[in-house]
């Protein structure tokens, strides 16, 4: 037996120590790139599973050594597809899916079946709601670099002439003044039509006023008029009776005449004497 460890070693006649260190690289390179489109990778599922051969639930995140392979189709004709396999920890059956970079997911392809399938958004029913895909952003970048190169050399669409948007410009501030025109005489119109209900109103008011204050003084005048016509109507009252005189005048000269024998009540009736007042 060889020695395990050995310190003396043989070197041949033609040995070059240059050519050894190229020919160890070269070899190297060469197992590198050998299998290229082959990979043993550590990876993780990117979803839940289960099997088709034993209906084992496979989790997500869950971790597999597998094999990473590169297909010959490309999205886009740049973003390279890659197809991943793994194998079932019950069964050992072999369980592929790919990489799906139109949006942003993998497809399973043989061996297992998905336990949760996410639906895209409708664009009818959520179009505000709705998640751009990765073909939507390429096509509006694509759009967008367009119009920036034109706007560059000075190529412009006809709806996009300056005229035409002073035009609308124009117009859009003309409909803007009518508008505030036609707002500002039906406020005017409103404010007339308040104040002439106002007016209206201070009007009836005034006159139910007025009319009550009569309709006050009348009956007033009409109760004055009727207690004094009651006072005037009471029985034993003889206003209208002439008093007699206390002297009355003779035409002749010198005399004196005596003293009537009249007396008088408080009430104003006469009494002659030798009557008395019942």
């Amino acid at each position: 037996m060889s020695e395990r460890k050995a310190i003396n070693k043989y070197y041949p006649p033609d040995y070059n120590p240059l050519e050894a260190e190229k020919l160890s690289r070269k070899m190297a390179k060469k197992l590198k790139t050998m299998n290229k489109s082959h990979a043993s990778i550590r990876l993780m599922t990117p979803f839940s599973m289960r099997c088709l051969e034993c209906n084992e639930y496979i989790p997500k995140s869950r971790k597999f050594n597998g094999k990473k392979e590169l297909l010959k189709e490309k999205y886009l004709d740049s973003i390279k597809i890659y197809r991943l396999t793994i194998s079932c920890p019950r069964c050992a059956n072999s369980i592929a899916f790919r990489t799906d970079p139109g949006n942003s997911d993998y497809v399973m392809e043989v061996g297992g079946v998905r336990n949760y399938v996410p639906q895209k958004p409708n664009d009818d029913l959520n179009a505000k709601t709705a998640v751009e895909s990765i073909d939507e952003t390429l096509q509006r970048l694509v759009r967008e670099k367009e119009m920036e190169q034109n706007e560059k050399m000075g190529i412009k669409e006809q709806a996009d002439d300056k005229m035409d948007l002073l035009e609308k410009r124009l117009a859009k501030i003309q409909q803007e003044q009518e508008d505030d025109e036609e707002l500002e005489n039906l406020r005017k119109k409103n404010l007339e039509m308040s104040q002439r209900a106002e007016m209206i109103n201070r009007s009836k008011h005034a006159q139910q006023e007025k009319a009550v204050t009569t309709d006050d003084l009348d009956n007033l005048v009409d109760q004055v008029f009727d207690n004094h016509r009651q006072r005037t109507n009471k029985p034993g009252n003889n206003n209208d009776e002439k008093r007699t005189p206390l002297f009355t005048p003779t035409s002749t000269k010198g005399k004196i005449q005596k003293k009537s024998s009249v007396r008088t009540n408080p009430l104003g009736i006469v009494i002659k004497r030798g009557k008395s007042l019942k």
